[in-house]
C-alpha cells in the first residue's frame, strides 16, 4: 500500500523536503504519509499509530493558531518559532486599541495584557473569545469561520442565533464592535415578524447584504421561527441518519454473536440502545465498577481526543437535544459504518469512500472539512488504512488506558 500513500488527498498538503514551522496542515499531512508508509504499519498498525499519536504528533493549540494568524497578517520576517510571545501580545493589544474593541464581552476586572497572554497560551478558548478577536484583529467573516471550524472544531456561524448573525454581518461589512451594540439595541426594539402559512422564509436564498434585510431576518427569528434547513438542523438530521445505520449494524453484529443469541432476544434495530452503541464502538475503553466507561482523564490521549468519547450518556444527551451534534459525533459514526460495511474492501478504497462521504456531511452541516491537524481525525484516517479498522480503533483506546503504554 505504501506507494499509494503519495496520493492521499489533503488540501495544501503536498510533500516538501522542508516545511516551515507555521505550516501546520502541510507538516501534519507530510508526517501522516510517512507513518502510514512505514513497513511496520501493516504488521504492527496499532502500535505504530499509538506511538505516533502519543510520542510524535504535534498538538497545535489555539494559541499557536492565533500566533500564526498575527504572524501572517503582520508580515513578520523572523522565523516563526523565534518570535517572542511579547511581540504577538503587543500587536494584539495595539490592534484592540485602534479598533476600539473592548477587552471582553462580559464584565471583567482582568487587564487586557493578561487576557491576551492567556489567549496566546491556551489550548482552546470559548466561542465568544473568537468573536471578540474577530473585531479586535479586524478579521473577515471567512477568518472567523476558519477559527470556529478548524481551530475550535465547532460549527460555523449559527444563523439561528441573533448575536452570531449580527457578528457575521459586521465582519462582512468591516464594521467594528461598536456596530454590534447598535444592532443589538435595534434587535431588542424589533417587533417579531410571524411566518405566514405556506410562506418560504429565506431558505437557500438567504441574502443579508443590507441592514434592512438583516433586521427583517432578525424579526423572523424573534418570533421563534426555526429554519429546518439550518446547519444545526442539518447536523441533527445527519446524526440521526447515521445513528440509525449504526443501530442496524449493531443489531446485525448481535445476531451473529452466539453469546447474545443465547439470551433469546430477537435483535431488531429498535432494540438497540445507546448502551449497545457504546458497547460496540467503545469496546476498547475499560469499564469501572459502576458499569460506566472509565474517566476520560485516565486516558493519556485525553488531550488528543478533546475529552470526547461516544458514550451512552453523550448519545442520549444528543437524542434529547441537550447536547448539540459535533463533528466528532458525525465522524465517529461514519467511521463505524464504513469500517463495517467495507470490512473486506481494500483499505485505500475504504479510506477514499470515507473521505468522500464525510466531507459532504461536514460541509452540509457547516463544520468544515476533515482536518489532518486534528489528532482525532488523523487517528480515524489511519485506522481506516489498516486491515481491521474498528479492531485497531478499539486497541488504541485500550492502550491509552494502560500505564505501561506511557
Amino acid at each position: 500500500m505504501g506507494n499509494r500513500m503519495q496520493d492521499l488527498d489533503f488540501k495544501q498538503a503536498a510533500a516538501f523536503e522542508s516545511v516551515q514551522d507555521f505550516e501546520f496542515t502541510r507538516k501534519a499531512a507530510q508526517r501522516f504519509r510517512e507513518v502510514v508508509s512505514l513497513d511496520s504499519f501493516e504488521e504492527e498498525d496499532a502500535e505504530v499509530i499509538f506511538h505516533y499519536l502519543y510520542k510524535e504528533m504535534e498538538l497545535v493549540s489555539f494559541g499557536d493558531y492565533l500566533k500564526r494568524y498575527v504572524y501572517e497578517r503582520a508580515g513578520l520576517e523572523e522565523a516563526f518559532h523565534e518570535v517572542p510571545k511579547e511581540i504577538y501580545r503587543d500587536i494584539i493589544i495595539d490592534s484592540f486599541k485602534e479598533t476600539f474593541t473592548p477587552k471582553s464581552m462580559t464584565p471583567t476586572s482582568t487587564k487586557l495584557p493578561a487576557l491576551v497572554n492567556n489567549w496566546l497560551t491556551q489550548a482552546s478558548v470559548k466561542r465568544d473569545t473568537v468573536f471578540l478577536l474577530g473585531f479586535g484583529l479586524r478579521m473577515s467573516a471567512e477568518d472567523v469561520s476558519g477559527f470556529l471550524t478548524r481551530v475550535l472544531r465547532e460549527q460555523d456561524f449559527d444563523f439561528q442565533n441573533p448575536e452570531e448573525v449580527i457578528y457575521w454581518y459586521c465582519y462582512n461589512n468591516h464594521y467594528g464592535y461598536y456596530k454590534t451594540e447598535e444592532l443589538r439595541q435595534k434587535y431588542n426594539e424589533l417587533a417579531p415578524s410571524e411566518k405566514k402559512e405556506g410562506e418560504v422564509v429565506y431558505g437557500a436564498g438567504l441574502c443579508l447584504d443590507s441592514e434592512e434585510k438583516l433586521l427583517n431576518y432578525l424579526a423572523y427569528q424573534k418570533s421563534g421561527w426555526e429554519d429546518p434547513k439550518s446547519e444545526k438542523s442539518q447536523a441533527f438530521s445527519c446524526f440521526m441518519e447515521l445513528y440509525e445505520q449504526g443501530k442496524e449494524l449493531v443489531a446485525e453484529f448481535y445476531r451473529k454473536d452466539e453469546e447474545e443469541e443465547r439470551g433469546g432476544k430477537v435483535w431488531t434495530t429498535d432494540r438497540i440502545s445507546p448502551a449497545d452503541m457504546e458497547k460496540v464502538i467503545c469496546s476498547g475503553i475499560p469499564i469501572n465498577e459502576m458499569g460506566n466507561l472509565k474517566k476520560m482523564s485516565a486516558s493519556i490521549l485525553a488531550k488528543h481526543f478533546s475529552q470526547k468519547r461516544f458514550s451512552r450518556q453523550r448519545i442520549t444527551s444528543i437524542l434529547n437535544h441537550k447536547f448539540p451534534v459535533e463533528r466528532f459525533d458525525l465522524i465517529t459514526l461514519e467511521f463505524f459504518i464504513i469500517s463495517q460495511k467495507m470490512a473486506e474492501e481494500d483499505p485505500y478504497n475504504r479510506y477514499q469512500i470515507f473521505l468522500q462521504e464525510i466531507q459532504e456531511i461536514l460541509k452540509k452541516c457547516g463544520m468544515g472539512e476533515i482536518y489532518i491537524v486534528n489528532p482525532y481525525e488523523s487517528f480515524i484516517l489511519m485506522c481506516l488504512l489498516t486491515d481491521c479498522p474498528l479492531a485497531v480503533f478499539s486497541e488504541i483506546w485500550e492502550m491509552s488506558y494502560e500505564p505501561e503504554s506511557c
